[in-house]
């Protein structure tokens, strides 16, 4: 039998979620009614664009066989209280806004007048493949588009005049953004003022059952005496649409329908939870 001592208790949870937002009780309405919140992907979300990627021939080298999805609209992140700099946030992936946006209202949701701060923690699942801003940097690095390029006079021999020469490119991505993993929850533990630190780990599927079960074991071996756990996707949309279409693991039909007879794949979702515990 579980001693009364050793019962955690789950406070508050925010989160954001397609055809939702970050509206919960929208969310339980669309759970309960097995409403739909797929769609086609969003105008400009990818880089190129669906009908050059669109084949109906499952499983063909470097194409999908469906443009649907669970996509967030776009949001403005919370930071009300938050100590950081929004015009950091600003250059960040939508995978921090996330974070932060539903870390903090978990946050202030809670009554956490008389909680030390240096007593709390996050654990975040967050499963770790590359951003839209990653990918970004990775095509300003590889792709030669550190540009435009700087250019100043260095003086030559006497008679000769000058010589223009490139001093180091401008970057236009916040090189942050390479940080896709354990920064996210890393920037709220530290934008919230918590102490105990924080931790990512990428389970897969079971990434944010796993982030409960980190969190309450610090709780219950007295390390911390509040946690913050949940889980994130913001990883880039067609990254994971092609990857899993080549997996055949993608629904053909377009349609998540799990623990039903007519389940034919997955879809590729985006979103962030956090409770408070």
């Amino acid at each position: 039998m579980t001693h009364p001592s050793e019962r955690v208790a789950i406070v508050v949870m925010a989160g954001r979620f397609p055809g939702a937002g970050a509206d919960l009780d929208r969310f339980w309405t669309n759970v309960a009614a097995a409403a739909d919140c797929s769609s086609e992907v969003p105008a400009g979300r990818w880089i190129i664009p669906p009908d050059r990627c669109l084949d109906p021939r499952i499983a063909n080298p470097d194409a999908v066989y469906s443009t649907r999805g669970y996509f967030l609209d776009p949001f403005e992140p919370d930071l009300a209280g938050l100590d950081i700099d929004p015009g950091l946030v600003a250059e960040l992936d939508r995978l921090f806004h996330l974070v932060l946006d539903s870390g903090n209202r978990a946050w202030r949701s809670a009554k956490t007048d008389r909680i030390d701060r240096s007593r709390v923690g996050v654990v975040l699942g967050n499963i770790c493949l590359p951003t839209d801003r990653a990918n970004d940097l990775c095509r300003e690095y590889l792709g030669g588009k550190l540009l435009p390029q700087v250019w100043r006079p260095v003086p030559q021999d006497p008679g000769l005049g000058f010589v223009a020469q490139v001093s180091r490119p401008v970057r236009r991505t916040n090189p942050l953004n390479r940080y896709v993993a354990g920064l996210p929850a890393g920037v709220l533990a530290k934008a919230l003022g918590l102490g105990v630190g924080s931790y990512t780990l990428d389970a897969a599927c079971a990434s944010s059952l796993y982030a409960l079960k980190l969190a309450a074991d610090e709780l219950l071996a007295g390390r911390a005496d509040a946690m913050l756990a949940g889980g994130v996707n913001g990883s880039d949309s067609l990254y994971t649409q092609m990857g899993f279409a080549q997996l055949r693991a993608l629904s053909p039909s377009g349609r998540c329908s799990p623990f039903d007879a007519k389940a034919d794949g997955l879809m590729v979702g985006e979103g962030a939870g956090v409770f408070v515990l």
